[in-house]
């Protein structure tokens, strides 16, 4: 929604509070626009919400959409439009998970992705968590820290503060402790979280939360919090439906009624940035403080990285900026060297032929689709002469080819039927490539017409999307959500083998000898399996705990390198796991290599060469 347009509704409409400090509003959450029944469910939730006269607001804590698409969200401000109140929205998981604008569509459709409203003695403050394609968990981007932090040193001492956020400030958002121990600097009264669909009262780090019910009817209770703050106490009542077997009943009842805590400020969480474990010889470190979700690119003397903002830097190897390039939109497809010129994509539609020693940007092509999967180059013969040919993957499930010279039109295929984000693989005539449609592809390369489609589960959900497929060129390896490493027959399309038993999710490598498959599984374990018929080599129990993050296990001259949700590079080597660096709380992307040196990043923007002995 436009919120000028939205707020000007309420020009004549006072915000009603009694006196002193007394004020009402409502908390809603995990709306799930999209998901079964949920227009009737949040309608009627909004006819009770306008019928309360003594609430001045509505604050929404995330899970606005089921799959976070254009046509949901904005049907979603639609629906918020129904409620005479100001209403303040920010993100959840599922809003920026299967982003097919980068996040870019939140917070066209709602304003912004984060908020803060200030009235009587009260701060209200609200930031995303949710992270932008690379869920199953929680992060807070080096810039809505950077917000947060300039917002809360304005903030008098004596003024009320509350903080929302979707996921709770725990281990479900891997650098929480950014965030409480900003918080604590200042007269916090609540953190109000949603994701889990339950009233339940908790303890961040020392700090008062709650976690309110859903408004979807995916659980058996469901509806919103009305919250009634006065100058001493906090009063949290929930207006809920309770589905049993056999009837649906409409519920009224108080679950938390407590004098407000004081403004005590214990000793903050450690929250140290990077360590280096003195195991490999550490290079310069560069911090960019912006969020990206795809590694940089290396090139004989240098690298390119793209941030999500749209921004493409180009640094030399010893740490010095050469140029940078604004795109103009959000970027989360990887840019691609071909000869002397980068290529580089945005959500806008655009492709960037940029000069690699100038960084001049040479010509653009508006595709009117957003470009979202990484970016590949591949030799062809077009026109009667032999150049390079360029591949574009975007958010309607299209895959383009283009002449890089003059980005000419070659051909596009438009058999998937979702979004493209990862890697296509190019073998001989032939790309594979996955799409959020639970289909995994193999077309033409000189044609682009389709050759075989495979599934082993067709649903979006278990999409293998995702996944950095690994190939030997004869086969290919994919994992997907259902934790299942499948191996793939690239002739014909057909299953070779099928495996659940690794407990794998998105992450999984491929041997320099193509004989074995590297799988990081989502829990504690580390796999090397026989690339040829799926069996287990050998396991090791790591007590690693639960790690999302979908990366590309890497082998360079017997050393497997990669990184952990938690932040750390690992090395595998000998049957023996090495710690190499601590990067910071932010997921790690797949690591790089140009000579003898490796390049470690993370979401954060962090960017790390190092070298290893041989």
């Amino acid at each position: 929604m436009n919120r000028l347009k939205f707020l000007s509704l309420f020009l004549f409409l006072p915000l009603i509070w009694i006196n002193g400090q007394n004020l009402n509003f409502v908390w809603l959450t995990d709306v799930h626009v999209g998901y079964d029944k949920s227009d009737s469910v949040i309608l009627k939730q909004i006819e009770q919400i306008n019928s309360l006269d003594d609430v001045g607001f509505v604050v929404v804590t995330g899970d606005i959409s089921e799959l976070g698409k254009w046509d949901q969200l904005e049907k979603a401000s639609n629906l918020f439009k129904k409620i005479n109140k100001k209403v303040f929205v920010i993100p959840g998981n599922h809003d920026v998970k299967w982003t097919e604008m980068g996040g870019m569509e939140f917070s066209q459709i709602f304003d912004d992705n984060k908020f803060r409203f200030d009235t009587l003695n009260y701060v209200f403050l609200g930031l995303n968590t949710g992270i932008v394609l690379r869920g199953g968990g929680g992060h807070i981007t080096p810039e809505d820290i950077k917000w947060l932090e300039e917002n809360l040193e304005k903030i008098p001492l004596n003024k009320e503060v509350f903080f929302f956020a979707h996921h709770p400030l725990n281990h479900d958002v891997d650098n929480w402790y950014k965030v409480t121990n900003l918080l604590r600097k200042r007269n916090l009264k609540a953190i109000m979280v949603g994701h889990g669909h339950v009233n339940k009262e908790l303890d961040f780090d020392f700090l008062p939360g709650f976690m309110g019910v859903g408004s979807t009817s995916k659980t058996k209770l469901y509806g919103f919090n009305v919250v009634e703050l006065t100058q001493n106490n906090l009063k949290i009542s929930s207006v809920a439906s309770f589905r049993s077997d056999s009837s649906l009943t409409d519920t009224v009842f108080t679950w938390y009624n407590s004098p407000k805590v004081p403004g005590i400020n214990p000793v903050p969480t450690d929250s140290s940035d990077f360590i280096d474990y003195k195991v490999a010889k550490k290079g310069i470190t560069i911090d960019l403080k912006k969020t990206m979700v795809s590694s940089p690119v290396p090139y004989k003397t240098g690298f390119i990285a793209a941030t999500l903002e749209g921004v493409i830097y180009n640094y030399d190897l010893q740490g010095e900026l050469l140029w940078w390039v604004d795109l103009n939109a959000n970027v989360v497809s990887r840019p691609v060297i071909i000869g002397k010129n980068v290529f580089a994509g945005n959500v806008g539609g655009d492709i960037y032929q940029i000069d690699l020693e100038t960084g001049d940007v040479l010509q653009s092509l508006g595709i009117s689709e957003a470009i979202t999967s990484q970016l590949v180059s591949f030799p062809v013969i077009f026109r009667d002469r032999q150049t390079d040919a360029l591949l574009i993957g975007t958010s309607n499930g299209t895959m383009y080819a283009y002449e890089a010279t003059d980005l000419t039109p070659m051909w596009k295929n438009e058999d998937a039927k979702g979004r493209i984000e990862s890697l296509p693989i190019v073998l001989d005539n032939r790309v594979v490539f996955s799409a959020w449609d639970g289909m995994t592809y193999c077309i033409d390369l000189r044609t682009g017409k389709l050759n075989w489609k495979w599934s082993e589960n067709v649903n979006f959900y278990y999409s293998t999307a995702s996944c950095i497929p690994v190939t030997n060129g004869d086969y290919v390896w994919v994992v997907s959500p259902d934790k299942s490493v499948s191996c793939i027959d690239v002739l014909l399309g057909k299953t070779q083998w099928s495996n659940k038993d690794f407990n794998a999710w998105e992450s999984l490598g491929l041997s320099q000898d193509g004989k074995t498959v590297f799988i990081k599984s989502i829990d504690d374990d580390f796999h090397t399996v026989n690339a040829a018929n799926g069996k287990k080599i050998k396991s090791w129990k790591l007590k690693w705990g639960l790690d999302t993050n979908p990366v590309q296990i890497r082998e360079f001259d017997n050393n497997v390198l990669f990184g952990r949700k938690n932040g750390k590079i690992v090395k595998f080597q000998k049957d023996k796991f090495t710690d190499l660096f601590y990067l910071g709380q932010a997921r790690p992307l797949t690591i790089e290599k140009v000579g003898d040196t490796f390049i470690a990043s993370n979401m954060d923007g962090r960017i790390l060469l190092f070298t290893i002995n041989k």
